[in-house]
């Protein structure tokens, strides 16, 4: 309840308004909610009360408004108008002043807004879609999406990622670290890079909770060494690839391609017909370096891959999958020139290649036991008893050069495009021994076709 009451004088009365002093400057102006009626006609309930204190600002009187009425009641507004009043005789402008407060005061809600929407889930998002043009793969952020939802969502997803701190990072990490172990390193890897992000972006510390030393001593277990792939003795080569041809379909194609070329498997998937040259004396298939691993430089080489005679007829039998007809391998050439870009192992989608689980489900087709036997082990198994990987094969071609090839160690690592050396060496060793691993790969070809081998460098 008002009890105060306000000692009015009118100053001025208008049709439009009418104002009423209190006193030290403070008034009361009644004005009509539309300027379409003059004051004395409207009704009580269409008029408004503005609350005003006069001030002298740089020899200028001003008037400054208070708030209305009866939101502002008479003694918080004779309390207003007094500290307005001390206020410019102090030399400051309280319009101005509190113009500034309120400026101060709504970027203050603004970052409170935005550090409310700045959660792990909402940054990680940022992150990779940011990130993702920079991935080599379109698939790589829906890896990164689908790990951390899983298994990083559940701890840090709604947490601000100015909070997170290593106890919520070991408590998120710990569930998967022992259980999944490959799977935990890299969602720790990815929690980190989405740290780092928020850190560079200003959003937190620039530190690192995801730090893999530092939670080991808050209590996370070292994880045991990384284990190799499986891989195939060279001495089975031949019997492996002799029950590989006799499987039907574009994934058994691939995977011999992939063997025959000692490439990683998703450059053979993503092999095209363009990348093919038949021409010169040495068919030569040319991957481009942004489908090559580990080529972040910013001078790029391509990967020039000599094909020997098993890769070629595996070439020839995708081209008569392509095209519905017989095609023997003086056609490749004019084969390769119509087909293009199209994909040379494509999967059920001709414009899509095949995924790096066909290839391994090709293995373990070949090591499925069979009906009327299923406690047969498999057969294509490394010397540890694992069934073999797609990968485990670069292996195999790795150890056949060193047990049976040693001088051509160097064109093996040209072959697997390995780096080798320091970066200076690597700076004046620019050879990629093409012409030393052409003789290489036509011998890796019969060793694999178990024919007897044509030593072409002593």
């Amino acid at each position: 309840m008002e009890l105060l009451k306000p000692k009015w004088s009118v100053e001025k009365q208008t049709q439009e308004k009418v104002r009423k002093f209190d006193g030290e400057g403070l008034f009361i102006e009644v004005r009509p909610r539309s300027g379409a009626q003059h004051l004395p006609e409207l009704p009580k309930d269409q008029y408004t009360k503005v609350w005003f204190v006069r001030v002298r600002l740089d020899g200028k009187t001003k008037d400054m408004g208070l708030g209305t009425f009866p939101e502002i009641g008479l003694a918080e507004a004779r309390e207003k108008a007094r500290t307005a009043a001390a206020t410019a005789r102090s030399g400051i402008n309280p319009i101005d002043q509190r113009k500034n407060e309120r400026k101060a005061a709504r970027a203050a809600r603004a970052t409170q807004s935005e550090e409310a929407v700045r959660t792990f889930s909402a940054v990680a998002e940022e992150y990779v879609t940011t990130t993702a043009p920079g991935f080599k793969h379109a698939r790589t952020a829906a890896l990164w999406r689908t790990s951390l939802k899983n298994y990083a969502y559940p701890v840090l997803g709604k947490m601000q990622v100015a909070q997170i701190d290593r106890k919520a990072v070991l408590e998120a990490i710990q569930p998967v670290w022992t259980s999944r172990p490959a799977t935990a390193r890299k969602v720790l890897r990815r929690i980190g890079s989405v740290l780092r992000y928020a850190a560079a972006q200003g959003w937190r510390l620039n530190d690192n909770p995801a730090d893999a030393k530092m939670l080991r001593m808050l209590g996370l277990p070292a994880l045991p060494a990384g284990t190799s792939f499986p891989a195939l003795p060279h001495a089975r080569m031949a019997d492996f690839m002799k029950a590989l041809a006799a499987a039907e379909g574009i994934a058994p194609l691939a995977l011999r391609f992939t063997i025959l070329t000692a490439v990683r498997s998703g450059e053979a998937r993503g092999a095209r017909w363009s990348e093919i040259a038949f021409h010169g004396d040495v068919p030569t298939w040319t991957v481009p370096p942004e489908r090559m691993k580990g080529k972040k430089s910013v001078q790029r080489s391509p990967h020039r891959v000599p094909l020997p005679s098993g890769a070629i007829e595996v070439l020839r039998l995708a081209a008569q999958a392509a095209l519905h007809d017989d095609v023997t391998r003086d056609d490749l050439a004019e084969v390769a020139a119509s087909l293009g870009r199209t994909l040379i192992f494509p999967s059920a989608k001709e414009d899509t290649a095949l995924s790096d689980m066909a290839l391994s489900a090709v293995i373990r087709r070949m090591n499925a036991a069979p009906a009327d036997a299923p406690d047969t082990l498999p057969t294509w198994v490394d010397a540890m008893g694992r069934a073999v990987v797609p990968h485990g094969f670069r292996a195999s071609f790795r150890t056949w050069v060193a047990d049976t090839r040693p001088a051509d160690g160097e064109a093996a690592e040209k072959a697997l495009a390995h780096e080798v050396g320091t970066a200076v060496t690597r700076a004046y060793h620019r050879s990629d021994l093409f012409d030393q691993r052409q003789g290489l790969m036509e011998a890796w070809s019969r060793h694999c076709a178990g024919r007897a081998q044509l030593k072409v460098v002593a």
